[in-house]
């Protein structure tokens, strides 16, 4: 009598875990029907096709069980918040003042970020350079439109002012990678100089510079 063979493998949207139940559910049940096969228990080939649809069925059930347990229907997050499982650098946030930098080939930004128990209650940019132009020199003598620009990513860092924390940290500069969006688009006042609307700031590069401050640690007490 012929031997029947089958396997069975469900790919769902999930991934492997799904189809590695379908699978494996699919498997053992063959497995006990080959074994009361070869021991002449199972003597009906019709039988043993209808075992092969049930051991289909069954992996099925299971893939869609696993399925829902990878969260198929949970929410998005919003856009720029942090992951709820996001893992947090370690920071020592003792007392006292941290400078940070960031410096590409157009673009080079210096902060620094005063901390008392473990909050920013003061910042200030050491300097701010864009193709060769000095903001913080033409803010000294009003030239705009670097004035007004100077004034937008000053507005954009003190948006960290009051931020308590690693986690608060963080989570506050998301909202400056790239260009800056809700909550630190809106702390900035200076929204329009002359067409540069603060929305175009470059703000993900004062983040980076504020991440560098708190990389390299306390500057002085």
């Amino acid at each position: 009598m012929e031997k029947v063979r089958f396997s069975a493998g469900i790919r769902l949207p999930c991934g492997r875990r799904a189809a590695n139940l379908t699978s494996q559910t699919s498997c053992v049940i063959l497995q006990i029907y080959n074994i009361l096969y070869k021991k002449g228990y199972v003597m009906n080939r019709r039988l043993l096709s209808g075992a092969c649809r049930f051991a289909l069925a069954a992996g099925f059930v299971l893939a869609v069980l696993a399925l829902s347990a990878c969260g198929g229907n949970a929410a998005s997050p919003a856009p720029n918040a942090p992951a709820a499982n996001a893992q947090w650098p370690v920071w020592d946030l003792r007392d006292g003042d941290y400078r940070g930098h960031f410096d590409d080939r157009e673009h080079n930004v210096s902060v620094q970020l005063t901390i008392r128990n473990e909050e920013i209650v003061d910042v200030s940019l050491r300097w701010a350079y864009y193709r060769g132009v000095d903001y913080r020199r033409a803010r000294a003598a009003n030239e705009d439109p670097y004035a007004g620009i100077y004034d937008q990513h000053v507005e954009v860092l003190e948006f960290l002012i009051g931020a308590r924390g690693v986690e608060q940290i963080v989570e506050r500069t998301v909202y400056m990678e790239g260009l800056p969006s809700g909550p630190a688009l809106e702390a900035i006042t200076t929204q329009e100089v002359d067409g540069f609307t603060a929305a175009t700031i470059r703000s993900g590069k004062i983040g980076s510079a504020v991440r560098d401050a708190f990389n390299r640690g306390r500057y002085r007490e």
